[in-house]
């Protein structure tokens, strides 16, 4: 009867062992998301350190500036620190992006986000005169505190951009 009665206990108990599995999975994927509004490229340039969560001049893997565009024209653009590796994904969604790359998909950076780069983040349309944003994801590896973060730009306005950014752990 001991032994009956044990058993049974250890069966109730199971599917509360399960779902804690399933919770400690769900938890594992999950990023925290954070929302940047730059100041205004206008007013200067503006540098983002993704490691700190914070604006940093000196140590910056983000900044965003205005380039000469020629004829007296200014474009405002993005550039990645050369300490910076990237990979573009085009076919997810911002918040599917959950897991690092594999390694080889990182290229180095060297003005590819800038104005004209290869994957641009602003973009301007001289038929309608407006500056688009790229709905393209963006991960990048810093070789220095060997931390990946994903990036996407959601919103230009007037010199102010406005871009959502979450670490990616290889746990």
């Amino acid at each position: 009867m001991k032994q009956l009665l044990i058993g049974v206990s250890m069966l109730m108990m199971l599917p509360f062992i399960a779902c804690e599995d399933n919770k400690a999975d769900e938890t594992k994927n999950e990023v925290n998301i954070i929302e940047i509004t730059t100041d205004n490229v206008n007013d200067g340039d503006y540098y983002f350190n993704f490691a700190e969560g914070a604006k940093n001049s000196t140590t910056w893997h983000l900044s965003y500036k205005n380039l000469d565009a020629g004829g007296g024209n200014y474009m405002p653009s993005f550039q990645l620190a050369n300490t910076v590796m990237l990979n573009v994904n085009e076919s997810s969604k911002f918040e599917d992006i959950t897991e690092i790359p594999n390694t080889s998909s990182f290229a180095q950076s060297n003005g590819k986000l800038g104005y004209m780069g290869e994957h641009e983040v602003l973009t301007y349309d001289m038929q309608i005169h407006q500056i688009s944003v790229s709905d393209s994801n963006y991960i990048i590896y810093d070789t220095v505190s060997h931390k990946v973060f994903k990036i996407h730009f959601d919103e230009y306005s007037s010199g102010v951009v406005i871009f959502r950014y979450a670490e990616l752990s290889s746990e």
